[in-house]
């Protein structure tokens, strides 16, 4: 397999270069390129199929303790030197940050082996082998049950690389393969539509369960009639893995990030020894861990990764630094800077929670009056500082009495605190077949959670 390892070290040594040029007292530099591949499924057709190769360069320079950064996604040179001037040009007029030291200097790293992180499989995969995937896809899904009208979904795969690099020495490179699919089934009757889903992501594009997915979606769908409005108030609640992954987010956004524990907007802030969740509750960050499909040695300044205990027994242990977060509590980053949605922050993106000795099937046993849930979308927090988050059901939830499923429950709120219901934890699962969320997480059956609103039709 042919890398640009060399290509992408290249144009970050022009973009540098550059900045030194034009006076920038220090300068990070961040090429990513991306081939991508994508057939989507729509009324239970093949309605798309495209492949992309996408360049990304992220360009931060530093004059002082002001800041300018810029995005683009063109390589000649002439064009990267121009967004290098743009971000000169911001930096100048942008205030000062007063916390702001230094980025990190030149670093040495475990790296994780490509063969590890990339798939032959997964490059080579063709778009022939995509529309047999979603024909099996499709025909499992109708095999389950004759209400069953429409799959709708994506099958995707690609290569990832890039390059960072900073005036102070730093200098890595990491490339990875990644798979997906991630399917919604539709049903009716005549009198009523449900909808059913399930995903799952591996690094090999030839391991990804495609019958498993489909058929998942499609009972759910099918299972999803004679939908039920239930009072808001509290519950047991019995959380697939997706929607703990989609929990565990917010809690490690909120919670976990040194900048949101500085500006006082964790609900950790001066609670980090103390046990505040469940004996069970385990919950760690870890790049290196080979059960997570998605793995890294360094985050996204180009600092070498390390694991991080975030609860260990219920007693909430670290916080997730980077390079200015540790600068301003004089203590040494953990390797967690993460560039997303605008913003530089540290957050742990590789979450593991322990695994128990429990399943589906023994919590809804388990169950006297609770609800079983799919996963969660629409999620925000409603007081960070109390931990306080809301979101809505999708794609399935059902109500559970005495230890058996009564009936599908239409979409549903919850608004609650993490601090608060996984005080308490009733029982923890293993880890799923399928790879559903970014974290690997398992399901886990809580005592009480806060239902604040319920579609009535």
């Amino acid at each position: 397999m042919e890398f640009n390892k060399d290509l992408l070290f290249e144009k970050c040594q022009v973009l540098l270069k550059e900045a030194t040029k034009l006076g920038a007292s220090q300068a990070e530099v961040r090429i990513g390129l991306r081939t991508t591949a994508l057939t989507r499924l729509a009324n239970s057709i093949i309605d798309q199929n495209v492949a992309e190769r996408h360049a990304n360069v992220r360009t931060i320079v530093y004059f002082g303790k002001q800041k300018g950064s810029t995005t683009v996604e063109i390589l000649d040179d002439a064009s990267l030197k121009q967004a290098v001037a743009d971000a000169v040009k911001v930096a100048k007029i942008s205030p000062e940050n007063k916390d702001f030291k230094s980025l990190p200097d030149k670093q040495t790293y475990d790296e994780i082996p490509l063969d590890e992180l990339v798939s032959k499989k997964t490059i080579n995969a063709t778009p022939e082998l995509r529309a047999e995937y979603a024909t099996l896809a499709i025909d499992s899904a109708h095999a389950i049950d004759k209400r069953i009208t429409a799959v709708a979904g994506a099958i995707s795969h690609g290569l990832y690389e890039e390059a960072i690099l900073n005036s102070l020495g730093v200098e890595v490179y990491g490339a990875a393969t990644g798979s997906n699919i991630n399917l919604t089934v539709l049903a009716e009757d005549g009198k009523e539509q449900t909808a059913g889903w399930s995903s799952d992501n591996r690094n090999d594009f030839t391991q990804l369960q495609i019958k498993t997915v489909a058929e998942k979606a499609a009972k759910k769908a099918a299972d999803g009639f004679g939908m039920q409005y239930v009072d808001p108030g509290n519950f047991e609640v019995i959380l697939e893995p997706a929607a703990v992954g989609g929990l565990m987010f917010f809690l490690s956004y909120f919670g976990f990030s040194a900048m949101m524990y500085q500006d006082y907007v964790s609900f950790l802030r001066d609670k980090i020894g103390e046990k505040l969740f469940d004996d069970k509750l385990n919950l760690w960050d870890d790049g290196f861990d080979k059960r997570l499909v998605y793995r890294s040695f360094y985050d996204d300044e180009g600092y070498p990764k390390s694991k991080l205990d975030m609860i260990t027994n219920g007693v909430a242990m670290n916080l997730a630094y980077d390079t200015l977060t540790a600068d301003k509590d004089g203590v040494k980053s953990t390797g967690h800077n993460a560039k997303f949605r605008g913003r530089s922050m540290p957050f742990p993106g590789n979450l593991l929670i322990g695994e128990g000795n429990s399943n589906l099937d023994e919590m809804i046993a388990e169950t006297k009056n609770g609800i079983l849930i799919t996963h969660f979308h629409y999620q925000n927090a409603v007081n960070p500082t109390k931990g306080i988050f809301t979101g809505l059901t999708r794609d399935g939830a059902w109500f559970v009495k005495d230890g058996e499923i009564q009936y599908p429950l239409r979409t549903l709120r919850y608004t609650d605190s993490v601090l608060r219901f996984f005080a308490n934890i009733d029982l923890i699962g293993k880890y799923s077949d399928l790879n559903d969320t970014q974290a690997k997480v398992p399901p886990i059956k809580l005592p009480s959670f806060t239902i604040s609103g319920s579609q009535k039709e």
